[in-house]
């Protein structure tokens, strides 16, 4: 199955400030990938890299930043393009989602994932063929 998983959640994955929520993301992604194919966007690569050099960065280095950018490389990577852009536009405003929001959303719709993983929406909600799911309150690999 195709996931699509947000940015805050990799953050946590990588943000040892809080290590129980860092241990639980990083257990949870290893057996997501292992059973099923993980899905991101540029939007993703970029929200990830300013977090680690901005909030984050007297503890990652640019060598880190860039190791946890080129390990998020490997997955499938959606491109955001006008059309994209003009796709989000129009989802922002039939769902009242956030612009952003709107972009991490028709990237997941785009790239036929089951499932988008994040806190920043709705948990249970439905878009499309899509659900939307918390993994912090639901069950690993659900």
């Amino acid at each position: 199955m195709r996931v699509f998983v947000d940015t805050n959640l990799w953050v946590y994955r990588l943000d040892r400030r809080q290590p129980e929520k860092s241990r639980f993301i990083a257990g949870w992604l290893r057996e997501l990938a292992e059973q099923h194919e993980i899905v991101v966007s540029t939007q993703v690569l970029i929200e990830l890299r300013a977090v680690l050099s901005g909030k984050l960065k007297p503890v990652f280095s640019a060598a880190d930043t860039r190791a946890a950018l080129k390990a998020l490389a490997v997955f499938e990577v959606v491109d955001t393009n006008a059309n994209l852009v003009l796709d989000a536009h129009e989802l922002a405003v039939r769902e009242r989602f956030s612009w952003f929001d709107a972009l991490i959303a028709e990237a997941a719709i785009r790239s036929r994932c089951a499932i988008l993983y994040s806190e920043d929406f709705n948990h249970g909600r439905r878009l499309d063929n899509m659900a939307i799911v918390n993994p912090f309150k639901s069950g690993v690999g659900d």
